[in-house]
């Protein structure tokens, strides 16, 4: 499997993964008309997961910014083809390109940190 950041030409595997969550599709266009802006922009960044050649999940992180709170970033989106669940897929797109994304945008390293919650 390959972690990359995402491609123009990704534009159109990405919008048929983007239609596969819902019974109520979108148009392919509006859906690869989206990621390409998301590309044009500096806070947002996208990074695809390959599998032999073929787009399998793809993973949005933004900036956020609010008032009264530090910048972080946040998932935009995260989705990985139904038939390739369970392959770990979904956890390597969040764990490889965060790390450089948050660097990328002056954030410095700082500790690791594991919390955990289990609500009843």
């Amino acid at each position: 499997m390959i972690i990359r950041p995402a491609a123009h030409r990704d534009g159109i595997e990405i919008a048929h993964l983007v239609n596969s969550l819902s019974s109520v599709s979108s148009a392919l266009f509006e859906a690869e008309c989206y990621f390409y802006a998301l590309l044009e922009t500096d806070d947002h960044r996208v990074w695809v997961a390959e599998i032999d050649g073929a787009i399998v999940g793809w993973l949005h992180a933004f900036v956020a910014l609010q008032i009264g709170v530090a910048p972080f970033v946040e998932i935009g989106g995260l989705v990985v083809k139904e038939d390739v669940r369970r392959a770990q897929v979904g956890s390597r797109l969040v764990r490889e390109p965060a790390h450089g994304f948050y660097q990328a945008i002056g954030f410095q390293y700082l500790k690791q940190q594991h919390v955990f919650e289990f609500n009843l």
